[in-house]
């Protein structure tokens, strides 16, 4: 299976709803996959993706994502799509109103399978998903698929099974195009079973089956270090102020790229005393600190946000053995 598997062509793949581009990261971990473009409306997550891949284009809106559109950028072939679609609609924290939800972007997601037509899609969500609803609207979604002619896998992975201290289960759905049969453990897999598949939410022709999946390991990569500077030392401003913005002491620089930085306030009194030029070193000192605030923030949301790399490794393996079977077959 393995010398089958090296032997697929280089899949092209369109990575929408990309965050911080986590399940990029994780096709490069798996190889045999090239992502051609990104889609994100987020401004700090599309600052994290130029840095990371900065030769991918980027379109920012999905409402804008056609044939045309992606010929614009240069991409005029797409084997594969894969979306981390916004989980809030679906999320047993949120209110999980589901299709009547404005946050539900599914439909976006078939508009653009039925204008790319790709040969496979792999989408990650919460497992909300699986019983928003009653379960109908993962029927439906499931339905959706049959009517497009994919058959459809899917299961549940853990981070926690990847080496992560924190559990973060998410649901992973992986659709081909082939009526080929597959083997696998603990995935689930749908077929469309009749020639007049039932109305998008109806399930009275469905049939599930359980299939299996073997089970991979992935080894940790390593781990990029974020490097920031606190005022301290010779930084440039005024002795008399290089306690207010303060650093971690003890902390390695891994710890400390994700922690923010406390400030220590004078008092009016405390400023009043300081020179001219030191209240505006002052000033400035609060500036940074606050910027500093607002860009952890953002890497806060984008982290929890975040597909981890790892779990998609395992998903595209899958697809691989999937793509590979289907060779075989064909």
């Amino acid at each position: 299976m393995t010398d089958q598997i090296t032997t697929l062509e280089t899949q092209k793949v369109l990575d929408i709803y990309s965050g911080i581009g986590g399940f990029t990261l994780g096709h490069k971990i798996s190889g045999g996959f090239q992502t051609v473009a990104f889609c994100e409306i987020n401004s700090y997550c599309q600052q994290v993706l130029n840095l990371r891949f900065p030769h991918i284009p980027i379109i920012p809106d999905i409402h804008d994502i056609t044939v045309e559109s992606l010929a614009g950028v240069g991409v005029k072939e797409v084997d594969g799509i894969i979306a981390g679609l916004p989980c809030p609609p679906f999320s047993l924290a949120g209110k999980r109103l589901a299709s009547k939800d404005e946050r539900n972007l599914f439909g976006e997601f078939f508009r653009i399978i039925c204008n790319i037509r790709p040969q496979w899609a792999i989408v990650e969500n919460v497992p909300g998903l699986l019983v928003a609803e009653s379960g109908e609207f993962f029927r439906a979604v499931l339905w959706q698929f049959a009517e497009m002619g994919f058959d459809v896998e899917w299961g549940i992975v853990s981070a926690a099974s990847v080496g992560a201290v924190h559990l973060r289960e998410r649901v992973w759905i992986i659709a081909t195009n082939s009526q080929s049969p597959r083997r696998g453990t603990s995935w689930y897999k749908y077929t469309q079973t009749g020639a007049n598949a039932a109305s998008v939410g109806g399930g009275n022709h469905c049939n599930f089956q359980r299939s299996s999946q073997s089970h991979n390991s992935v080894e940790y990569g390593a781990k990029a270090i974020a490097q920031r500077t606190f005022s301290r030392g010779d930084d440039g401003f005024p002795a008399r102020l290089d306690g207010c913005l303060l650093t971690h002491t003890g902390l390695t620089d891994w710890l400390c790229a994700s922690t923010v930085p406390s400030f220590s306030r004078l008092s009016r009194r405390e400023i009043a005393a300081l020179t001219l030029y030191c209240q505006q070193e002052y000033r400035q000192l609060w500036a940074e600190y606050q910027a500093i605030r607002r860009q952890h923030k953002q890497q806060l949301i984008a982290l929890g946000n975040a597909i981890v790399p790892q779990c998609a490794a395992l998903i595209f393996e899958r697809l691989k053995r999937i793509l590979s079977q289907q060779q075989k077959n064909s």
